[in-house]
């Protein structure tokens, strides 16, 4: 990353939603669920950051409240050094010309009263860019680039398979040439043989266009392949950062390690002699999560000051941070759960 300047720079990132009011303790109370729990990172520009956790950990909120789709209820997202919470609904409109989405569901995701031109298109309708022959000329040029027939402008979404239709998809991200993309699981409805062809071409795009990425995503190898940096969260929080290789080869938070365990590897000596990292129970619930460190219920390793402090986000190594009490590189080496 030549460029030092972060092209987007979120601190302390909060959104909660409000669950069910009642009476707790003999008191009535308004509970909230928070999703998004003191997220803090940067994107350079032309960078691909991966952000990764089980289902229900925050992540597409978090996507949907750095585009601003839903407000934060506390913290800050600076995009090319502006304050996005500060911006008119206009100044919002501009910024979006530059940073754009791709949403998980190719199937729900595209209007299917709409045809593929038009959806790829109408970012530039909206935004007032070119004449009518001059955005039929650039969604042709980009159905080419992203390896659909470009005679297929004028079908509709239904007339395409599920990695067409992604394809779509990304086409109309990239009609505007943002600077960054956030992709909200953008391979995780598809088929494994489909996924590789899919992070290929975000892969060629992002050569040729030098666009950054936010890429989410539940699975880390497919994470590993295009991110130059990983953030892992857990329950609303981020439990660890680093580049890609290092997460993977010296992980210091016990959660990073189990996700890692899980990963396959295409070896099957190696797979066979491969300790997995069960942990126990069930993810807690948002709406009540645990005091001090939100992973101390689960985690193999955890001590008293676990269940009363809550660790700080701390550099354990350059540009390698971490949120644990006791982070270390293996700091857990096979499960604790009878298999």
């Amino acid at each position: 990353m030549a460029d030092k300047t972060p092209l987007l720079k979120v601190e302390h990132l909060c959104k909660e939603f409000p669950a069910e009011s009642g009476t707790f303790g003999g008191r009535f109370a308004k509970r909230f669920v928070s999703a998004v729990n003191d997220v803090s990172f940067e994107i350079y520009p032309g960078e691909t950051f991966g952000l990764v956790g089980e289902s229900g950990c925050g992540k597409s909120t978090t996507g949907r409240t750095i585009m601003h789709l839903t407000s934060p209820t506390s913290g800050k997202v600076y995009f090319q050094g502006r304050d996005i919470s500060e911006m008119s609904k206009k100044e919002l409109k501009e910024m979006r010309r530059d940073m754009q989405f791709i949403f998980q569901d190719p199937y729900a995701s595209l209007n299917p009263r709409m045809t593929i031109g038009e959806i790829v298109s109408e970012p530039m309708t909206i935004h007032g860019i070119g004449t009518k022959e001059e955005r039929i000329e650039r969604v042709r040029e980009l159905l080419q680039v992203v390896g659909l027939n470009p005679e297929h402008i004028n079908r509709y979404p239904h007339e395409f398979s599920g990695g067409q239709r992604q394809r779509v998809g990304i086409a109309r991200a990239f009609i505007l040439r943002p600077k960054l993309i956030i992709c909200d699981e953008p391979v995780s409805a598809l088929d494994v043989s489909i996924q590789a062809q899919v992070l290929n071409l975000l892969k060629e795009l992002q050569d040729k266009y030098g666009t950054a990425y936010l890429f989410i995503a539940h699975d880390l190898s497919v994470v590993q392949h295009i991110s130059d940096r990983v953030a892992v969260m857990y329950l609303g929080k981020m439990v660890e950062l680093s580049d890609w290789k290092t997460l993977y080869t010296e992980p210091h938070h016990p959660y990073t390690q189990s996700l890692l365990s899980a990963v396959p590897v295409p070896d099957p000596d190696i797979q066979k002699t491969r300790k997995r990292i069960i942990l126990a129970g069930d993810p807690p619930s948002p709406i009540d999560p645990p005091s001090g460190c939100r992973f101390h219920t689960r985690c193999p390793m955890a001590q008293d000051i676990c269940s009363k402090e809550i660790p700080g986000f701390d550099e354990v190594a350059s540009g390698h941070y971490c949120a644990c009490h006791f982070a270390k590189p293996f700091p857990i080496k096979e499960s604790h759960i009878n298999l």
